[in-house]
Formats: structure tokens, C-alpha cells, sequence
């Protein structure tokens, strides 16, 4: 359903993120409540994760593929 664009999801700064109730969980014991938590989207948590991404990024230097750091700036353009 997804890959036909049929499927129920929240768009994101991060990209579509599924419902609960798009998803088969029919064979999991876990309250709804906990898997709409899981799915729930933050956007100060996500910026609280920039530095540290970054922080790592630069660990790794000048073997990092660049198109990582664009998308790690595209990221941060995207969640304000």
C-alpha cells in the first residue's frame, strides 16, 4: 500500500512517516498507544541531534561522501 501511495502517513521534514493504523500489527503485543509514540515525529528532538551528527561527521572527515552533508543540510533547512 505504501509503494502505491495508498497508505495513510504524516509528511514530515524527515520524509512520511506511517500511521499506526497503517500498519499490520495484528501479530505484535503492543498497545496503539505505544507505536503512535514511536512514530511521533519531534522537531526539537531531531535538532537536538544535529550537533551530534555533525560532531560525527567530522570524526569521520574527508572520507565522508559530501552528498552526507548535504543531506545533513537539507535536514536542517527543512526543520527550521
Amino acid at each position: 500500500e505504501r509503494i502505491e501511495g495508498k497508505a495513510t502517513a504524516h509528511e514530515t521534514p524527515i520524509g512520511w512517516v506511517p500511521k499506526a493504523n497503517a500498519l499490520d500489527l495484528s501479530d505484535l503485543d503492543i498497545p496503539v498507544e505505544d507505536v503512535e509514540a514511536a512514530l511521533k515525529f519531534d522537531a526539537a528532538e531531531w535538532l537536538a541531534e544535529i550537533p551530534l551528527i555533525e560532531e560525527w561527521f567530522d570524526k569521520i572527515g574527508d572520507k565522508l561522501p559530501s552528498s552526507l552533508r548535504d543531506e545533513l543540510e537539507a535536514l536542517k533547512h527543512r526543520l527550521g
